[in-house]
């Protein structure tokens, strides 16, 4: 037995150990499971986290915990450089000093490499005294004894710092690295993951803000669902509608709020722009209207909520397309016209007025020039003398030539315009049937291009024509010879003067006769009208006699 004994105990030792060490296994088990689930527990509440500040407080106790300290701060970057975000177990007095020591830290590096080693630039592995003397002499009044600045990185940015207090300059251990490690990268990403999500929202806020306060509706209508997928504000403010209402249309949006008369015209061209491809060239049958920015326009009517009905001007463009590459949502603006199709149409309804009352004006200037026609046809019964008769037929031809243009605007559709080619032509055809005398032996011969003159001018070149003409017709053929009157109407310089050319190839105008002095009454007027208007008139005897007369447009 006694033999045994020495075994015995080896073996008793041996199995203790075993023991022990089976229990130090467990206990590093169980310290690993415990770790795993408060970094568990950790990160979960991170993705909980609803704010910034939610952040910074499960930051600090999950770093706290982990280093087994009661005091930290969290230093975030900003535009202004690292400021101070949050902390535990620490005084008013010691974060002010801490975030003007990381302001002027930061502001004025370049210059201040002796205090480079109080900042870490890679991960701490222990907690160590500042040299900084108004940071130790902080310290001890805070009982402090050591800190450690843990660096908020993520993605190559630098987010911030975790400024981690201690009783005692300490050593960290692997496990503390590697744990501490894992717990600042999570809270970079979250806050990396938070500071996204508000940017986010503000730039949505942003938008969204920016849309309501515009007066036109912006929308996006889904093609394939037949609905609006959203709308601002303006829709409520112009219709009266709440967004619930609109959204509770559905299919039937378009039915209802659309005036009948304009439901075809809207829904023919949703159709055709569902089957437009992407990079497809948009051809004109497959729209509306298109303007040169792509953008597709037309007009239509929506009933508001007290049944009224309300112009509107949308300008549309492709927002997104399907799996299949076809045209899926159209996002546009619609701009309320109302007052200004009511205004179009009061407009209208006046021009249409003054229209009839122009035409009146005319109808009556035309008839009073009859009028006065007709007594100066019965004045001619009276009068004996042959130069009296003659001035009275040479005034009749003149009432006509202002009457012609007066008949011929009654019948216009434009009261301030009148196509001089078609008026000329008129009143051309008419002195030549006048003179009955030159029918049988001088020939007309006009080239008469197409030109829109103004009133005044027209009345005026008519006269010019009138006076000319009459002179050809009556002097230029005395012994009642063949000849040819010509009347040339063109336009020269790019459209921007025109030209008038009365020619005959008859005997010619007397040598001393001089159209800037002369007695004719006839010509004394072409030269008058010939003024007022600024035209140019000049005057040839070469060939018969030849008035070539200019004026700008």
């Amino acid at each position: 037995m006694a033999k045994y004994s020495p075994r015995l105990r080896e073996m008793n030792l041996e199995l203790v150990q075993t023991i022990a060490d089976q229990q130090l296994t467990e206990d590093r088990l169980n310290l690993q499971l415990t770790r795993l689930k408060l970094m568990y527990d950790f990160v979960s509440a991170l993705n909980a986290a609803q704010t910034l500040n939610e952040i910074y407080q499960i930051a600090l106790d999950g770093l706290c915990a982990a280093l087994r300290i009661n005091k930290a701060i969290v230093m975030v970057e900003s535009s202004q450089g690292l400021k101070y975000e949050a902390s535990m177990g620490v005084s008013n007095t010691y974060r002010q000093s801490i975030e003007v020591f990381f302001d002027d830290f930061y502001s004025d590096r370049p210059n201040q490499s002796n205090q480079s080693a109080d900042l870490p630039k890679t991960f701490p592995h222990s907690a160590a005294l500042p040299s900084d003397r108004q940071l130790q002499d902080l310290f001890h009044q805070e009982n402090i004894g050591a800190w450690a600045i843990f660096p908020l990185d993520y993605e190559l940015r630098h987010l911030g710092d975790i400024v981690a207090c201690f009783d005692n300059p300490r050593q960290f251990t692997a496990e503390e690295v590697q744990l501490t490690q894992t717990i600042v990268t999570y809270i970079a990403i979250a806050l990396t993951r938070k500071q996204a999500e508000q940017a986010l929202k503000e730039s949505q806020q942003f938008i969204q803000r920016i849309a309501d306060t515009t007066p036109s509706i912006l929308y996006i209508y889904d093609i394939e669902e037949r609905r609006n997928i959203y709308c601002n504000q303006a829709m409520t403010h112009i219709l009266g509608y709440t967004k619930l209402e609109f959204h509770d249309m559905g299919e039937q949006l378009l039915g209802i709020l659309l005036h009948p008369d304009d439901l075809d015209k809207v829904n023919q061209h949703y159709s055709r722009l569902s089957r437009i491809k992407i990079n497809q060239a948009i051809t004109p049958e497959l729209t509306l209207a298109q303007n040169a920015d792509g953008l597709f326009l037309f007009e239509y009517r929506m009933r508001d909520i007290h049944g009224k009905w309300r112009w509107f001007y949308s300008q549309e463009n492709i927002f997104l397309y399907d799996q299949n590459g076809y045209v899926k949502q159209m996002i546009g603006a619609a701009s309320d016209i109302t007052k200004l199709k009511e205004a179009e149409n009061k407009l209208q309804s006046s021009l249409a007025e003054k229209e009839v009352l122009l035409r009146e004006v005319h109808h009556r200037v035309k008839n009073n020039l009859s009028v006065v026609d007709s007594l100066l046809s019965m004045q001619t019964k009276y009068v004996k003398d042959a130069e009296a008769l003659k001035s009275i037929s040479d005034s009749q031809r003149r009432i006509h030539t202002m009457a012609l243009i007066h008949e011929q605007l009654h019948q216009s559709q434009n009261f301030g315009k009148i196509d001089f080619c078609e008026y000329l032509q008129r009143l051309v055809n008419n002195l030549y049937s006048s003179n009955s005398d030159n029918i049988n032996h001088v020939d007309l011969k006009t080239e008469l291009n197409p030109v829109v003159l103004d009133i005044d001018m027209a009345v005026s070149m008519g006269l010019i024509v009138n006076e000319l003409l009459t002179n050809a017709f009556k002097h230029a053929f005395p012994h009642l010879e063949k000849g040819l009157i010509a009347v040339k109407l063109y336009k020269s310089d790019g459209d921007r003067r025109l030209n008038l050319i009365i020619s005959d190839d008859g005997v010619g105008m007397p040598a001393q006769i001089n159209l800037q002095d002369t007695n004719s009454l006839g010509l004394r007027l072409v030269r008058i009208l010939a003024q007022q208007i600024r035209a140019n008139l000049k005057m040839s005897s070469a060939i018969g006699t030849s008035f070539h007369l200019t004026v700008d447009l």
